[in-house]
């Protein structure tokens, strides 16, 4: 119970700021438990604004609260007014609190960049140096929303989204396999005229491309065109990507099989003598091929 001594903000009396950086703000499954079993670890930091509040930093923490039916938040140890907050204040302070956090994306830190030159005056280079990152890194985030096309935008969005709920779902040993875009080829994509970026993008994902495959597809296509880069892509490629995934998928099967019951185990060793069977007469056939072609490079010479 609360002492009538503290003072206390209504939580209705708090708004989430339309302009927040974060469009997505995640899952709050575990956070809702941590606060439930030992309150807010971290104050929420609120401007004013008329006879209201405004969510400076802690918009996931006022989701939680809201979501656990608290009604108020008591001044000065579970939320905190800053008197002299100005509007480009609240911004560099949500970027501040939020570019260290893994789960921010590229998309939600560049339109954040853009406002704060547009909006407010700030250099790219003054930015950098507040938030204690190079200026590269600021410009890379603005090219990618002046430059990327706002569909491949939400759809790179989405799927590094869902990357990071399958890493927060899953232990080390149960995490499932999904394809995650390399910052550096997305940079790349946003250089290509914009009616080739969706296709390239849809490519490279579908391929599971790595970062050398990729920027090879990327440079095929500016130089050549869509057609071209698509013939040039190396049969190769594939395959490794199979022999990768295989190799994962022998690693998770491995955990798993400890703790097959004694029924399923058995099942699992007679589909494992099967697989190793094939496996076996691949590996035949590829040795006797691959003995093969010194002797007919021979015979042509």
């Amino acid at each position: 119970m609360i002492s009538e001594t503290c003072e206390c903000i209504p939580v209705s009396k708090i708004k989430v700021d339309p302009g927040h950086i974060r469009k997505n703000p995640g899952r709050i499954d575990r956070l809702k438990c941590t606060v439930s079993d030992v309150g807010l670890l971290q104050p929420i930091l609120v401007r004013r604004s008329g006879d209201s509040y405004v969510v400076i930093d802690g918009e996931r923490r006022l989701r939680a609260m809201k979501d656990l039916a608290i009604s108020e938040l008591i001044l000065g140890r579970e939320v905190v007014v800053d008197v002299d907050e100005t509007e480009a204040d609240a911004r560099f302070k949500q970027i501040i609190a939020n570019v260290q956090r893994d789960d921010i994306n590229h998309f939600d830190l560049g339109r954040a960049f853009v406002m704060l030159k547009e909006k407010y005056g700030y250099q790219y280079k003054e930015i950098a140096e507040i938030i204690g990152k190079t200026p590269h890194y600021v410009t890379s985030k603005v090219g990618l929303i002046k430059r990327l096309i706002p569909e491949v935008q939400e759809i790179a969005a989405t799927d590094m989204d869902a990357a990071k709920c399958i890493q927060d779902t899953f232990s080390d040993d149960e995490r499932r396999d999904i394809y995650e875009m390399n910052i550096k080829i997305l940079e790349d994509i946003a250089r290509l005229p914009s009616e080739l970026q969706k296709t390239a993008y849809l490519s490279i994902r579908a391929k599971a491309m790595d970062i050398n495959e990729a920027l090879r597809y990327l440079r095929g296509l500016k130089r050549h065109g869509l057609n071209a880069a698509e013939a040039q892509q190396e049969p190769r490629g594939d395959l490794m990507r199979c022999l990768l995934k295989l190799d994962r998928e022998i690693e998770a099967l491995a955990g798993r099989a400890q703790s097959a019951d004694r029924m399923s185990r058995q099942e699992l060793l007679n589909k494992l003598e099967s697989s190793i069977e094939k496996l076996n007469s691949l590996y035949l056939r590829l040795k006797s091929g691959a003995g093969e072609e010194p002797e007919r490079a021979r015979a042509l010479v």
